[in-house]
């Protein structure tokens, strides 16, 4: 708070008597301060506050994003662009390979260079007219980081160094950018420094007519600004605060205005005095002592505004108010104390003697209207500043850093060479990174982002998107189902083909049946044969049997009975030789029979009627062969001893009854046999019958197959031809069809886009979106939100359903730098109110002049803006930058209250019961004092139009408009003609007299 005006009284008064002391104590400090600590732009080189917060989600996306797809040291990012408009030689080729290898050795500045040497990624970062190139350089300082200065700087130095003739060379990105919009700010704080000076220095001259008193407010104003810098330098030095090179240059405008205001009031008091002829010495106390505690006030409301932007997110406002905030304090503390000295000092000599001014009777005669016409006043001051405050909703800010600066700077320069090779918005997209909790290098997962992919490219404004599944910015060919499709369809083409070749093999197939069904034929006449001869085997084998049952009678008979023994069993025995040797041929007959169906006859085998005649013929051979053709021989030989006489009767009887017993047997079980097979006969001809029916119909089966083949090629040739046309229409990248077989994942090409697109561990993925609008303006920022949350509503019901997603890029830092600028202004607005409300409340001490005085302050700052609108916006056609608003809101609420303070404390004076008259008197007296201060300010602030970045120069001149209607509208017209009509209540809840 400002200090008490007894206080104030005490050191003016020390100043006063030990005036020369106190020069050379200020002249001293202030040279020691800036010989021991080092230039404020030097501590500015040293900070590392970034332009936006690091917390801020892009800045949390640009950290996972160095951290997964780089070595993570890498805080910003710029681009080294190269064009050749005759074509890339082979040198230039060789530099950009070799450019590399240099950066990379530059470690101190470079944490990360995009290897050209690379292929995959050579072809990527040509132009295709082979003209241009350009490589991505990772640096550590971050975007707006005083230390990106000097790394961006080594980067060109380094990109320079090795370029071949003819071939352009040129560093630019938004990191870039920042640094030529700081380096180019600090190049026109000399300027803006020199030119704030002449103009003060003339305007001061004009003032007062005299050379002595300007450069007496010129040496307060020079040793305050020089030792503000040091302090604010100092205060860098040892962590207190971060400083930066915007810093700078506000700071000095802001000290030269304030500054120069403060000496301002006191000459006008002291002028005063010396009118009324108080002695010089004594009239510097008194000046210091009435006003003091004015600018004590003024100073403190500027200092809180100020330190209010210290709460700010944004690096560019809590690095320039406590700069601003300490310079300012400082700068009281040298014109409370070091003013008065040099007064008295001069004054002593007669050098700052008062002239005469005729702008007094101007003020009177203003002061005279307004007592007389108080409401007509003040609706007609109303008026224009409520039109120019109309105009403020149609604020529209801009969030471009490049527009700032002229086209000839370096990184804009970048930007259109890289625009004339380059799709649109090549160096500056978009990324959404997909945070997933476990390996997304399967098919299935790989399918979900390309769905994503696909999704956002459906986005209105989004020109083109590189994934891993589409790093060309068109869907993996191979991994669409189109393109299976056609695979399919060249696989059945082929088997067409095949299928045609075939086609005489079918052929081959249809005649070897039809010899089948000939075979077949034959067979089944050769079996009807055999039925009739084996019907008449078994009907002789049955007399046989007979023949056998009478033999047997016989023997019988022969045994009980006497005979011509002798001669009948020779004759038996003749009988039964030829009886056994007939059988003999019938045995060999069938055995060559059975032979024939076991070993000669395929066709017997697979027929079941066959192979049961053959098993019947096996048993009717087997019979005669063991049991017929043996008992014949051995009756033969019976009857053969009989005949002889050889054996006994007896016993040759019953030998010869047993083998024919025997021999009758065996004729019963070759009948049975022979009955078995002539019944399998016949049914082994039945089923030839079947089998040459069956041979017919499989022969005319097998034409029909190869009659049939040619419409089967046909239909494969048609299936062909259908799915390459499907792989024709369907090959879209809004088609949604993807697959991509696991074996693709280790495809040579597949892992150079992998290693763009996927981190190592496989867990992050990252889309790049190249937006067909300018990437800094309104339309991309407001797109970024879009496209996070159509990639979060892609992911829906996958199995990256729960998966972290992430924007960052130049739009998504543009509308993180929009949404803290919003809110950042509203805190800067809200704390800057309240802190000088509470000093007008602590000086005036009336709520009524506190909050009349905040209204009308608060009015002129919308209609500056308004006015600053209708200049540069509908003018110009440039939009404002967005740090004028809150720049603009500090400077003016702070100043604007000061001139107000000064008004309203000699109202006070000169009107405490609120008369018209009284408030006339203090408007007169001011007026001109007010005037001067309010115009200093305002060419010290239009002096930034001097500089070559257009927001300084739109802060500049929003501040200096404002303050010259706060001058000549605000604190002339509108407060008096408010302050009459309301009379001694604008002094509630005070006791006026």
């Amino acid at each position: 708070m400002p200090p008490h005006s007894d206080q104030v009284a005490r050191y003016a008064r020390f100043a006063v008597r030990r005036a020369g002391w106190v020069v050379l104590a200020w002249l001293a400090v202030t040279v020691v301060m800036n010989v021991a600590v080092p230039q404020l732009e030097e501590i500015a080189g040293r900070d590392s506050s970034p332009m936006v917060p690091k917390d801020a989600p892009s800045m949390r996306a640009v950290e996972l994003m160095n951290q997964e797809f780089s070595n993570g040291d890498a805080e910003s990012f710029i681009v080294v662009a190269m064009e050749r408009t005759s074509g890339l030689t082979k040198a230039d080729r060789a530099y950009a390979e070799g450019l590399v290898g240099g950066l990379a050795e530059d470690e101190g500045d470079v944490a990360f260079v995009q290897d050209i040497r690379d292929p995959a990624l050579r072809r990527a970062l040509t132009s295709d007219d082979g003209q241009a190139r350009y490589l991505l350089v990772g640096i550590t300082g971050a975007t707006g980081a005083p230390a990106s200065l000097r790394q961006v700087a080594a980067v060109r130095d380094i990109a320079r160094a090795g370029a071949p003739d003819g071939l352009t060379v040129q560093v630019t990105g938004p990191t870039a950018t920042v640094v030529d919009l700081a380096t180019e700010t600090e190049h026109s704080v000399v300027r803006i420094t020199v030119v704030t000076i002449g103009l003060i220095a003339l305007i001061l001259f004009l003032i007062y007519r005299s050379l002595v008193v300007p450069v007496l407010i010129l040496t307060v104003v020079g040793l305050g600004l020089g030792l503000g810098r040091a302090v604010v330098a100092w205060c860098g030095l040892q962590d207190l605060f971060a400083v930066s090179t915007f810093s700078g240059s506000f700071l000095t405008a802001i000290v030269l205005g304030a500054g120069t205001d403060y000496a301002v009031f006191l000459v006008a008091r002291y002028h005063e005095q010396r009118r009324l002829d108080v002695e010089p010495g004594r009239a510097a106390a008194i000046a210091a002592t009435r006003v003091g505690s004015v600018i004590a006030g003024s100073a403190v409301t500027v200092v809180l505004a100020t330190l209010a932007m210290a709460l700010a997110d944004l690096g560019f406002f809590n690095t320039t108010g406590p700069a601003v905030a300490v310079s300012i304090a400082v700068n009281l503390l040298v014109s409370l104390t070091l003013t008065p000295a040099l007064l008295a000092l001069a004054g002593r000599r007669g050098w700052a003697e008062p002239r005469e001014s005729k702008a007094s009777g101007v003020w009177e005669r203003v002061a005279g209207v307004v007592a007389a016409h108080p409401a007509r006043t003040f609706v007609a001051s109303l008026v224009p500043l409520a039109l120019l405050a109309a105009v403020f909703p149609l604020t529209d800010l801009s969030y471009d850093v490049r527009d700032p600066l002229p086209e000839d700077a370096e990184s804009n320069a970048g930007y259109a060479l890289l625009g004339r090779h380059f799709p649109v918005n090549e160096v500056l997209p978009d990324y959404v990174l997909i945070r997933a909790d476990h390996d997304l290098r399967t098919s299935k997962d790989l399918a979900v982002l390309e769905r994503a992919s696909a999704a956002v490219a459906q986005h209105d404004g989004v020109a083109l998107v590189r994934g891993v599944t589409r790093p060309l910015g068109v869907p993996i060919t191979e991994a669409s189902v189109a393109h299976q499709a056609g695979l399919v369809g060249d696989e059945l083409g082929k088997a067409q083909g095949k299928v045609a070749e075939g086609t005489s093999g079918a052929e081959q197939l249809a005649d070897g049946a039809g010899q089948l069904d000939d075979g077949a034929g034959r067979l089944a006449d050769g079996a009807d044969k055999a039925v009739t001869g084996a019907d008449r085997i078994a009907a002789s084998t049955g007399r046989l049997t007979s023949g056998m049952t009478k033999l047997l009678d016989g023997a019988d008979a022969a045994i009980t009975g006497t005979g011509d023994l002798r001669t009948g069993a020779a004759g038996l025995a003749d009988g039964l030789d030829t009886a056994a040797d007939q059988v003999q041929v019938a045995v060999d007959g069938l055995g060559l029979v059975h032979d024939a169906l076991a070993t000669k006859s395929l066709t017997c085998g697979l027929d079941a009627a066959c192979r049961q005649a053959r098993t019947g013929l096996k048993q009717i051979w087997e019979a005669e062969r063991d049991q017929l053709l043996p008992g014949l021989r051995q009756a033969a030989k019976g009857a053969r001893a009989l005949a002889t006489g050889s054996g006994d009767l007896q016993s040759g009887l019953q030998q010869l009854r047993a083998g024919i017993a025997k021999a009758r047997n065996g004729s019963r079980q070759l009948a049975d046999g022979q009955k078995v097979f002539a019944d399998r006969l016949g049914d082994l001809s039945a089923g030839v019958d079947e089998l040459a029916a069956g041979a017919d119909r499989l022969y005319g089966g097998t034409r029909q197959v190869a009659a049939s083949l040619p419409e089967l090629e046909h239909g494969l040739a048609a299936a062909a031809r259908h799915l390459r046309e499907t792989r024709t229409a369907a090959d879209d990248p809004v088609s949604g069809g993807f697959y991509l077989p696991p074996t693709a994942l280790q495809d040579q090409d597949f892992a150079a886009a992998m290693r763009l697109y996927l981190s190592p561990d496989g867990r992050t993925a990252r889309l790049a979106v190249l937006g067909s609008t300018d990437a800094f303006g309104p339309e991309a920022s407001d797109r970024v939100e879009d496209i996070r949350a159509t990639v979060e509503t892609s992911l829906n019901g996958t199995r990256l359903d729960d998966a972290e997603v992430l924007t960052t890029g130049m739009a998504s830092t543009n509308a993180d730098l929009r949404d803290y600028s919003m809110s950042d202004l509203e805190v800067i607005a809200s704390l800057a109110l309240v802190a000088v409300f509470l000093v007008l409340l602590l000086l005036l001490r009336s709520l009524v002049a506190a909050f009349a005085l905040m209204a009308t302050v608060v009015l002129s700052y919308v209609a500056a803006i308004g006015l600053s609108v209708l200049v540069w916006q509908y003018g110009l056609g440039i939009q404002l930058d967005w740090t004028v608003a809150a720049v603009a809101f500090v400077v003016l609420v702070a100043v604007g209250a000061d001139y107000n303070l000064l008004l309203t404390k000699r109202m006070h004076e000169e009107a405490p019961d609120g008369s018209a008259l009284g408030i006339a008197r203090a408007t007169a007296a001011t007026g001109g004092v007010i005037t001067s201060a309010g115009v200093i300010f305002a060419v010290s602030m239009m002096a930034l139009l001097a500089g070559r970045v257009t927001t300084i120069g739109q802060v500049g001149f929003t501040i200096a408009v404002g303050l010259l209607l706060d001058t000549f509208v605000v604190r002339s017209l509108l407060v008096p003609a408010l302050a009459t009509l309301l009379g001694r209540r604008l002094w509630w809840p005070q006791r006026t007299r």
